[in-house]
Parts: C-alpha cells; structure tokens; sequence
C-alpha cells in the first residue's frame, strides 16, 4: 500500500513538476522534518471586500498526496478567515484552454480552500500545462463578500 501512495504522489509531482514547485516535509513534534513531504507553490494578487479593494494577496498552493489546499492570506499574512465554512466556484484562466471552472470547493472557517480528492482531478487538468494562470474565487458569508485573485507560473 506504501508503495502504491508514493508511486502516485510520484506520478502526480511529475506531471506538476515544472515551474515553481518547492519540496518541503512535515515536520514532527520537536520541529525536526519527517520523511513525509508535500510541494509548495506560492502566488500573488489582491483581494477586495467592504473594507478594502485591491489589497494584496498571497496564496499558498499545497500538493501532498490525493489533495490540493490552498492558504489564503490577506495581506499576504493574515489567514483568511470567517465565522463559518462555506463551499465556493473556482475559476482558473488557464494559459492555453480558456477558463476552466470547479464548482463545490471547501473554503474552511480558517481561511483555507480544500480540492477534495475529486476536485483535485479537476484543478490537476486544469493546471496542467507550462504558463501562467490567473484563478479567482469568492467568499460568501450571510454579511460580506471577498472576491480573491492570484496568479501564477507553471
């Protein structure tokens, strides 16, 4: 079973392997690295909601396994987070193919977006090709509203 994981975190880094990947490993109880690792991708852009247009905005893509989160960090240090979860569209511009959109994914009261594994096969086709992506979601609570924009290279 081992075997088969790794050979699919394998497969699945490789088919993401160009561009700004960067390999990191978890860490354990004392802060000392595991062998366990996930790829790291970070982006920028701006967010806007009532308080604020176009402020900035850094996202940090995280590959581990079957799964892709995504840290959303206004003002490129503060999670964003919200009183309750909710579920959002995710629209990706891709380099090559136009706009692709997912639907249904998991945007945590911690301010972090969650592909599940189904999702994930959707944004792993979607972000498949060398270029540069522009993807934009929102954030829906029963008083406001963020949109968010990042881009990155492949």
């Amino acid at each position: 079973m081992k075997k088969s994981v790794l050979v699919l975190v394998l497969a699945m880094v490789t088919s993401l392997s160009f561009g700004q990947w960067t390999q990191k490993y978890y860490v354990d109880e004392f802060g000392d690295p595991t062998e366990k690792g996930y790829n790291l991708l970070i982006g920028y852009g701006t967010f806007s909601n009532s308080a604020t247009q176009n402020s900035d905005l850094r996202c940090d893509f995280v590959l581990a396994e079957t799964s892709l989160v995504i840290e959303v960090y206004e003002y490129e240090s503060n999670l964003a987070n919200d009183s309750k979860a909710t579920f959002e569209t995710v629209k990706i511009k891709t380099p090559t193919r136009g706009v692709i959109t997912i639907e249904d994914v998991f945007f945590s009261k911690k301010g972090v977006l969650y592909f599940s594994e189904e999702r994930f096969k959707d944004v792993k086709e979607a972000i498949s090709e060398e270029g540069t992506y522009i993807m934009v979601f929102k954030r829906k609570s029963d008083y406001s509203e963020s949109s968010y924009k990042v881009k990155f290279t492949l």
